[in-house]
């Protein structure tokens, strides 16, 4: 299966394949990408012989990095992330970015 190879990846899954879209409607005013549907990293994961854990909480994010880095394999987490918040975050950070 894995080789020998044992390494944790975590993908932070928003279901769109783009820039980062808050810096594009701020550059250009529009976003450039695609929507995607509520896909299964676990089970992409398991096709290629990888264990795939998807998670819903910190407190399940922290036991399945914990659990990963013991186990033997290739182990991906999808961690679902919401941006829509982003550009308000952005701002407080960066105090003048949009004048």
């Amino acid at each position: 299966m894995s080789g020998g190879l044992s390494f944790t990846h975590v993908i932070m899954r928003d279901n769109s394949y783009d820039m980062v879209a808050f810096e594009e409607i701020l550059e250009y005013g529009r976003i450039s990408g695609v929507n995607l549907g509520d896909y299964d990293i676990t089970q992409y994961a398991a096709a290629f012989g990888a264990k795939g854990i998807r998670i819903n909480s910190i407190d399940e994010f922290e036991n399945a990095f914990k659990q990963s880095l013991s186990d033997d394999g290739i182990t991906i987490i999808d961690v679902p992330v919401d941006y829509t918040r982003n550009t308000e975050l952005f701002a407080q950070l960066y105090e003048g970015v949009f004048e």
